[in-house]
């Protein structure tokens, strides 16, 4: 038992930071548009009707991604007796962050001592992107768990010695690794395996044998994949008469590599530009961590991490449609290679200054970003937003001194202090700002008439299908005179773009004006009532 929990202290630590930093925010956060409220309320319709193969949001179908989230998610609602409330679909996220943080605490102690491990682990956990994830019921935080036990059963058969090492893997684990491409394939299509294949093509041109490939059993290996995902598959083509093929591959994926979809466009580099703000604070000690990189650009780790890196991002760079998540595969690595390079030497002064520069200019320029545009909503900023203000006061110089000292025990005590502080200046406080929320406001509004039919006009978000239970029905203003001629009360939500006379005759109970986060765009509803 005391060699178990030796060999699985490291990664346990690691993964209660990362349920720590993620907990400020977590139940507070109404649900998020678009897409977190899009996947709760698919997951919920999916509890609820019993239907495990096809996919609903409202009315409509829903096929741009496979199945596998929806299966998660309404399986731990349901466990937990909350489905009505958003955080029972985040617990799937938070676990899959969680498992990707103690993964890659296991793939870094390959190459590396516990205290070096634990940083990786650490800075994985206290970065921006990785944060906001675990805080959302979507797939990215699961598809990287399915994505790490893929790239931990190749670190096994590569790592440490990289071409020296015979690989030799276990059948359990070499069916570990088609089981989790399976897994993701399941959770988000194409991207998991992609990145897993990558990975051992390069490895195996590095090599320039086949000897990894041979050691994962892929005959054994892709049976169980096809065992995996095809009957879903089956089903869902011929319950939807293929319109899931057209919907996920035709609308969702290659649809977005050509053009930016829904305002998401951005020219090649965005990612690498956006890389110091989204892995922070890691990206400090990352940028440090640069010399010492370059001088064993030859080691087996660098291999592998670049085989892992280098073709994911840049098969984003040059998709057309860029959201910042897209590049979170590739961050475990980033971690793992920040924490050799600084175990490794201490980097020099230039260096140390930069990453020192990162250290103390991306908190300032977050919470100022939050400062300004609450002034412009015209919201008061309340005691979490100060508490996370001063944290980071505290935290980001003492990142600062632990950069430059080279003490990796301070640094990773530092990455989590100001990961802690930015997560609760930041999300508990847009929690607490209502005029960020208005689905919230049409919700209560609506239930204080549970007698009427809940109907709106102009404002379509999931987020309020989700938070009236999908009770809320969507209606244009050619379509609001039929849901009018309904006999019985009418709870009416109006958008004042789609026309201040579709009110007429109908009394105001109440309204709202405020800012949709799902598209940055103002939003002022009038909330009237027809008995």
């Amino acid at each position: 038992m005391a060699a178990v929990w030796a060999k699985w202290r490291v990664s346990v630590a690691a993964m209660l930071v990362m349920l720590v930093l993620a907990l400020p925010g977590f139940f507070s956060l109404p649900p998020v548009d678009r897409d977190e409220a899009r996947f709760a309320q698919s997951s919920a319709q999916m509890l609820a009707s019993g239907d495990l193969v096809d996919i609903r949001l409202g009315d409509e179908p829903r096929y741009k991604k496979p199945v596998g989230i929806y299966w998660l998610q309404a399986a731990v609602a349901g466990l937990t007796g909350q489905a009505d409330h958003i955080w029972s679909y985040r617990l799937v996220s938070l676990f899959g962050a969680m498992a990707s943080v103690g993964l890659t605490v296991g793939i870094a102690r390959r190459v590396m001592g516990d205290g070096a491990a634990l940083l990786a682990g650490v800075m994985l956990a206290s970065c921006f992107l990785l944060g906001g994830e675990a805080r959302l019921a979507k797939t990215d935080a699961m598809q990287l768990a399915a994505i790490l036990a893929a790239q931990a059963v190749l670190a096994r058969a590569f790592l440490p010695l990289g071409r020296e090492q015979r690989p030799e893997l276990s059948a359990w684990a070499a069916l570990g690794f088609w089981g989790a491409v399976g897994a993701g394939i399941l959770i988000k299509g194409p991207i998991p395996p992609l990145v897993a294949l990558f990975t051992l093509a390069g490895l195996c041109i590095h090599r320039r044998d086949t000897m990894i490939l041979r050691a994962l059993r892929p005959l054994w290996g892709l049976l169980l994949v096809f065992a995996m995902v095809a009957p879903w598959l089956i089903a869902i083509t011929l319950k939807s008469g293929g319109a899931f093929w057209t919907a996920s591959v035709g609308q969702d994926m290659l649809a977005k590599v050509g053009q930016g979809q829904e305002s998401h466009g951005a020219p090649p580099g965005t990612y690498l530009a956006l890389v110091w703000v989204t892995f922070w604070p890691g990206s400090a000690l990352l940028l440090a961590a640069l010399p010492a990189l370059w001088r064993n650009r030859r080691q087996p780790l660098m291999v592998f991490a670049l085989v892992w890196v280098v073709p994911v991002w840049l098969v984003f760079e040059l998709t057309a449609t860029k959201l910042i998540h897209y590049v979170l595969p590739a961050y475990p690595a980033l971690a793992i290679l920040a924490a050799w390079g600084l175990s490794s030497a201490i980097p020099g002064r230039a260096w140390r200054g930069l990453g020192v520069i990162v250290a103390l200019a991306v908190p300032a320029a977050a919470q100022g970003a939050l400062w300004i545009g609450s002034g412009q909503i015209g919201a008061h900023l309340g005691a979490s937003y100060w508490a996370g203000a001063l944290g980071l006061a505290l935290a980001a110089p003492m990142l600062a001194i632990a950069l430059w000292r080279g003490a990796m025990p301070l640094q990773a005590g530092a990455l989590a202090g100001a990961g802690l502080a930015l997560s609760v200046a930041l999300f508990p406080t847009l929690a607490r700002i209502p005029a960020l929320w208005p689905a919230v406001a049409l919700a209560d509004a609506a239930a204080a008439h549970p007698e009427c039919r809940a109907v709106s006009v102009g404002y379509e978000e999931p987020s309020s299908l989700f938070l009236t239970q999908g009770k809320l029905r969507f209606a244009s203003p050619g379509t609001l005179g039929e849901e009018l001629a309904k006999p019985g009360c009418v709870f009416l939500a109006i958008e004042a773009r789609a026309g201040s006379d579709l009110a007429a005759g109908l009394s105001q109970v109440g309204s709202f004006s405020g800012m949709n986060l799902g598209n940055g765009r103002r939003v002022n509803l009038g909330f009237y009532l027809r008995p």
